[in-house]
């Protein structure tokens, strides 16, 4: 404590030059009564020695009642501090969280019993030595696994994780760091509080585990649906060509045959007016049931693309879409051949067939671009359409299975479907296939 807050030298200093001036002015004045005879010598003699007595009593009565009252103080002040002192070891003691202090230079300064027990020391053994040395010799990670440099640089504080025992009886501990601040604000050490979490990480590793597991069976079973829709996507379009094929071989030879022997009836009908007319019916019901055929066998399977390949296929499906509405199309193939196998020409085929229906049935376009480019390792088709665009409610809908159905095919090939906005208005649809064998691993979408 410094002097100027220690009552009894305060007072000392500020009594002894006021004892000494009354000193001497008693002094002065009882010898200027004896220099006027007031009294003898003798009795000047008494009164200084009874003055000087007195004077000292009082300055002496003083500094003893400010001494007194400073012990009083000090007392208290120790009383508040042992009281205290009590208080927080009684509650670093009763935690079962280990608490550690140490230095600047590490040493440990203090350690409650279960930061001992954690350590596997006693007291005198552990105090005063370096608490990574400490650590580690208790089966933990060491001081460079307990970096605090920054908490006493900075004078942050820090949380970090450390195991501390051997592997079979390993256990975590969350510690957090915090600086031991002197009154002058500067770090003295750093602070330790360690809190045992090795249960919550068991049930994060076996929650980890289990959610592991199960994104195995997921994506097992995941890949097991795929591979059967793409099996069932097989048959259908088996079923398809058989279906196509019964319609030309039979129904169309049938129709043909009709038309023949029809032909060949007509002169023999008579030329009223009557039999005319029903002769021009019969020629436009044969027409319709021929165009309707050829429309049904081209839905189920286009014999374009089996005939002469992808490329006719979709000039094919265009000409047939532009009949369907006031919808113009602009149309980009490659110039050479294309050559990327009968899966991935199914897949493509019926992805932009799907693609012009939602078109045609939602988009309100009266402009699409359609653009096939294929290059050494994937095919890569793009729709773009002027229409009112397609918002993320809409693409999300739960019975929106035709764009889903895209993303599945795409996805069982290896590829994915986008869908973005035009530039001023409309949708763009991008598709991005590999050039791959027909049979991939299934992929995430």
């Amino acid at each position: 404590m410094d002097g100027q807050h220690r009552p009894g030298a305060h007072m000392l200093r500020r009594a002894l030059p006021l004892a000494l001036m009354a000193l001497a002015g008693v002094n002065w004045a009882l010898y200027r009564g004896a220099l006027h005879s007031l009294y003898s010598l003798s009795t000047l003699v008494f009164l200084l020695t009874l003055a000087d007595c007195l004077i000292l009593l009082l300055v002496f009565w003083q500094a003893a009642r400010l001494a007194d009252r400073a012990h009083q103080d000090l007392r208290h002040a120790t009383s508040g501090l042992s009281e205290t002192m009590s208080l927080l070891a009684a509650v670093s003691d009763s935690t079962a969280d280990p608490i550690f202090v140490r230095n600047r230079d590490g040493m440990l300064v203090f350690a409650n019993p279960a930061g001992l027990c954690m350590l596997g020391r006693s007291r005198e053994q552990a105090l005063g030595q370096p608490l990574g040395a400490l650590l580690g010799g208790a089966g933990g990670v060491g001081h460079e696994a307990m970096d605090d440099s920054r908490v006493v640089q900075e004078k942050v504080s820090l949380t970090v994780e450390h195991s501390v025992g051997p592997s079979e009886t390993r256990r975590t501990f969350a510690t957090t760091m915090s600086p031991w601040l002197g009154p002058d604000g500067e770090a003295l050490g750093v602070v330790c509080i360690s809190t045992d979490i090795s249960s919550r990480k068991e049930a994060e590793d076996t929650l980890r585990a289990r959610e592991s597991r199960l994104e195995e069976i997921v994506s097992r079973r995941t890949a097991t649906l795929r591979r059967l829709a793409d099996h069932l996507e097989t048959v259908r379009e088996e079923e398809k060509r058989a279906i196509a094929r019964e319609l030309h071989d039979d129904m169309g030879a049938s129709l043909t045959s009709l038309s023949m022997h029809m032909e060949g009836a007509y002169p023999l009908l008579p030329s009223d007016t009557q039999w005319t007319e029903r002769k021009a019916k019969i020629q436009n019901l044969l027409r319709s049931l021929v165009t309707t055929t050829r429309r049904m066998q081209t839905e189920l399977r286009p014999t374009m693309l089996d005939l002469f390949g992808i490329k006719a296929a979709i000039h094919e499906l265009i000409d047939d879409f532009r009949q369907r509405g006031n919808i113009e199309y602009d149309l980009s193939l490659p110039d050479e051949d294309i050559a990327i196998g009968h899966k991935l020409e199914i897949t493509v085929y019926r992805m932009l067939q799907e693609i012009l229906n939602n078109v045609v049935k939602h988009a309100q376009a009266t402009h699409v671009d359609i653009i096939l480019d294929v290059d050494e390792d994937r095919v890569a088709l793009t729709v773009r359409d002027n229409g009112i665009g397609l918002s993320p409610e809409s693409r999300d809908r739960p019975n929106a299975y035709g764009l889903r159905g895209l993303q599945e095919r795409a996805a069982f090939l290896g590829g994915t479907v986008s869908f973005s906005k035009g530039r001023n208005s409309g949708t763009v649809v991008s598709v991005q296939l590999p050039l791959t064998n027909d049979q991939v691993d299934p992929v995430s979408l």
